[in-house]
This record gives C-alpha cells, sequence and structure tokens, in this order.
C-alpha cells in the first residue's frame, strides 16, 4: 500500500511558519508527515508545589494537514520568492512583489477564487 501525501503537505517544508485554524495557533514545523506536520510549542508550566513560579517548556504537538495554513508563502500564488507581510500586526499574511503589484494596480488578484 503506497502513503500519498495530503494535497496541503506538497509546500510545507522543515522551518514554514503554519497556522492552525483549529486552535489559532502559529508555530514553525520542526517535522513533516505524508498528512500532518510536528510542531514545538512554548507551554508555561509551574517550576514548584505552590505554582508560585512558571518557566517556559518546548512541547511538540502533531498538527494535521487539513487544519493547517501555511503562512511562509504567497496566499494567492504559492511562491516563496519576493515576500511581503500584508499586515503588521497578528498571524502573518503574506503576498509576492508580483501579486502585490497587481493589487496595487488595483485589480483585485482574487477573482475567479471559490467563496470570495
Amino acid at each position: 500500500m503506497k502513503i500519498v501525501a495530503h494535497p496541503r503537505m506538497e509546500n510545507i517544508r522543515i522551518g514554514d511558519e503554519v497556522y492552525s485554524t483549529a486552535t489559532h495557533l502559529y508555530a514553525q514545523v520542526e517535522a513533516t508527515f505524508p498528512a500532518a506536520v510536528c510542531v514545538r510549542l512554548s507551554l508555561l508550566e509551574p517550576t514548584d508545589a505552590y505554582n508560585q513560579q512558571l518557566q517556559l517548556t518546548p512541547t511538540p504537538q502533531l498538527w494535521r494537514a487539513d487544519e493547517i495554513e501555511n503562512v511562509s508563502i504567497c496566499r494567492s500564488c504559492g511562491s516563496r520568492h519576493d515576500l511581503y507581510n500584508e499586515h503588521e500586526t497578528g498571524v502573518p499574511s503574506r503576498i509576492c512583489g508580483q501579486c502585490r503589484s497587481v493589487l496595487a494596480n488595483g485589480q483585485d488578484y482574487r477573482a475567479g477564487f471559490a467563496g470570495e
């Protein structure tokens, strides 16, 4: 039986930044699998019995391909080159220089996409 990779996993590489739509968290990919990615999140955990001191502990998590979005590529065309952040705060939404110039010319670069 041959293992087939999920379509969203085609463009995801180690080191990419992904956003989980299920948990609304943002993390960097540590490892990739055919239908999931492994990310490492920092959790606050108590260091003493009275919970008076906390420390950050890196914890690995497995996120399903259905529930993630790769934010290391252009959200319009999927390019990895010449990327710009569309917003200064929040989860980054990146767009490439070519799509940015189309947007700057007043054209809707999302025209033709279903659901928009």
